[in-house]
């Protein structure tokens, strides 16, 4: 295999990823990010596991650096303002829940949005530095079904999403890998702590 079809393998898992909306809250602050690195981790049904890549520029892996508690929300497909809200702009220019009906969680004292497909309530048993990024895998520890339906998937936001929003998009994008390009092989191998 070549490292160009490497490449086109890895786009694979990028583009099929759910779209999730993640909230955490500290100190009586919350915000919130977008994330397509949300998978499964356990194969025991009855415990719950996630594994999270949250890159470590993003106000939000500060929240959950400190709290150690988050939320996921799978999005509908039809959710694309609540991937504008929360993934366009950053939590330190604005208060990405403007507007933005949600609760308390239960579980985890972090926003729960009103308007998603579902969500998880979750608290970080152990993470792994990626460089750039933090792999947090988490315990799902309370959650629910809110509308259903058919989750949002990058490929998917791609197509639906307004031409201007794709170049807004594309140009964060941009910046954000012109960053993580000078970090992404600084890796702390010390272990983590909780």
């Amino acid at each position: 295999m070549s490292t160009h079809e490497g490449v086109s393998v890895s786009g694979a898992f990028w583009s099929l990823s759910p779209v999730v909306a993640i909230t955490s809250a500290w100190e009586g602050g919350i915000n919130g990010q977008i994330a397509v690195t949300a998978v499964n981790s356990s194969i025991i049904y009855s415990y719950p596991r996630l594994l999270l890549g949250i890159w470590k520029k993003n106000y939000t892996h500060g929240f959950i650096t400190k709290s150690k508690k988050l939320v996921v929300h799978l999005l509908r497909k039809d959710q694309l303002e609540t991937v504008k809200n929360f993934g366009f702009y950053t939590g330190r220019e604005r208060d990405k829940f403007q507007g933005i009906e949600h609760d308390t969680g239960s579980a985890t004292g972090c926003p729960v949005l009103r308007d998603c497909h579902s969500y998880a309530e979750c608290e970080v048993i152990n993470a792994m530095d990626g460089g750039d990024m933090t792999a947090f895998l988490v315990n799902v520890i309370h959650g629910g079904i809110v509308t259903g339906g058919e989750w949002m998937t990058l490929s998917g936001f791609y197509s639906e999403a307004p031409p201007e929003w794709i170049a807004q998009y594309e140009s964060r994008l941009s910046e954000s890998v012109e960053y993580s390009l000078k970090i992404i092989d600084k890796i702390d191998y010390s272990p983590w702590k909780p």
